[in-house]
């Protein structure tokens, strides 16, 4: 009954003094199953500090644990010194081994917070053939409270992005239910697309298909950025996932049109040579499209790859000319890049009808972001006259003009947002 409050104790009086559990390590080890559930926690958090830093990780190679080899972690002297320079494989330590054996039959506690403290001592410490242990475990979690649910999901959707393999058998407790919150629906979303390999794509875009109607507009765009890291990490599926967006430009909700634009956009990015037809169809849905982002995306595209529809870009603008004054920020930025990108590629060209056209339009968008209420509009407009108009000031910049609005620009990378977590955290 003591224990638990002697290792809350020792957390907060002097949580670096290690030298103090050395003699205690077993004993504590053993105790576990008889101390009472908070008493646990505090426990088997306190042995996974302890464990980090004073036994060797089974994560540099498969653990290989010797039944026959005695030797004790608190027995080592000199014996270990003269085998240093031998290179053994990985042998795990017996006092490693008690830990892992002692904390294993509490994964079946009605208690969440235990069965998440060994959940994390298990990521951390056990080999990583073992650790696939807690996954029945964790799965069970998601049958309690909601509050419960979200903690677990959250860190299910961290473990599952380095070991996919732990929770593919299981991936049907992750399918949304219409009874789950929105937070939840989207942890699921995510572990899903992170579970997403060849082998199970083609069930998971299926059920994905069904997320993308949900009356929760939220979710349904969480749907169609997933349906865009399906496509990316998944060669197979790539041409499938993106013609299923474009059919989702003619949905009647603005949100889904919005968002699907918005992925279209990266997505072409990565192959922007096979898919001119997207552009050109995408170009034509352009007035239906009132989403600022998804129209300022639209119109990036026209300017980025202004070559590949050269007659539809300059009437996009031509548009966007008549609308300038009463469009959002972001699609006026964007319709000035446009008009300069437009300006330099038919450049050569100038005995064509359209290029007087174009250069037309051009002065007159500048005109009009010359006097935009938005500095941002101003600065950027008078910037591009200066880089694409020759003068006598701009003229040593003027040559680079191309060089700078068309660059060639790297492909964004569509990946989860638990991807920079180092680490779990196992919170309740």
């Amino acid at each position: 009954l003591v224990a638990g409050s002697v290792v809350m104790a020792f957390e907060e009086v002097c949580p670096d003094r290690i030298d103090l559990i050395h003699k205690n390590y077993r004993k504590l080890c053993n105790l576990l199953v008889d101390v009472e559930e908070w008493g646990q926690v505090v426990i088997i958090n306190m042995l996974t500090r302890y464990a980090r830093t004073q036994f060797t990780s089974p994560w540099k190679e498969d653990g290989i644990f010797d039944e026959n080899n005695e030797k004790a972690f608190y027995d080592s002297d000199s014996e270990e010194k003269q085998g240093q320079k031998e290179a053994k494989p990985y042998i795990m330590d017996p006092d490693h081994r008690l830990l892992l054996r002692n904390t294993k039959p509490l994964l079946q506690s009605r208690n969440t917070a235990v069965v998440m403290a060994v959940a994390q001592l298990y990521w951390h410490l056990a080999p990583k053939h073992e650790v696939s242990i807690v996954t029945k475990s964790l799965v069970r979690l998601l049958r309690s409270h909601r509050e419960v649910q979200y903690i677990v999901l959250q860190n299910i959707a961290t473990m599952s992005i380095q070991r996919k393999g732990m929770f593919e058998p299981y991936m049907k407790s992750f399918y949304v239910r219409s009874t789950d919150a929105t937070h939840i629906k989207t942890l699921k979303l995510e572990i899903l697309t992170n579970l997403a390999n060849e082998a199970n794509i083609s069930t998971i875009l299926r059920e994905f298909q069904t997320y993308v109607k949900s009356q929760d507009k939220a979710f349904a765009a969480a749907t169609i950025q997933a349906i865009g890291r399906c496509a990316t990490n998944i060669s197979e599926v790539t041409d499938t996932c993106l013609n299923g967006l474009v059919l989702l430009l003619s949905n009647r909700d603005e949100t889904v049109v919005a968002e699907s634009v918005v992925v279209i956009k990266k997505l072409l990015q990565t192959q922007p040579t096979q898919h001119s037809d997207i552009i050109k169809h995408m170009a034509k849905l352009f007035d239906n499209i009132t989403v600022p982002m998804a129209r300022a995306s639209i119109l990036w595209l026209m300017g980025e790859y202004c070559e590949r529809v050269p007659k539809i870009a300059p009437d996009v603008l031509r548009k966007m000319a008549k609308t300038f004054t009463s469009e959002e920020d972001i699609v006026k930025l964007q319709t000035v890049n446009l008009a300069a990108k437009l300006y330099l590629t038919n450049s050569k060209q100038s005995y064509l009808p359209v290029h007087s056209q174009t250069k037309l339009l051009t002065q007159y968008i500048l005109n009009l972001g010359k006097y935009d209420q938005n500095y941002d509009i101003r600065d950027r407009t008078r910037f591009v006259r200066q880089l694409i108009v020759p003068n006598e000031k701009s003229g040593a910049l003027n040559k680079y003009a191309r060089r700078i609005l068309l660059a060639p620009k790297p492909a964004p990378v569509l990946e989860s947002a638990f991807k920079g977590t180092s680490s779990v955290y196992f919170n309740l």
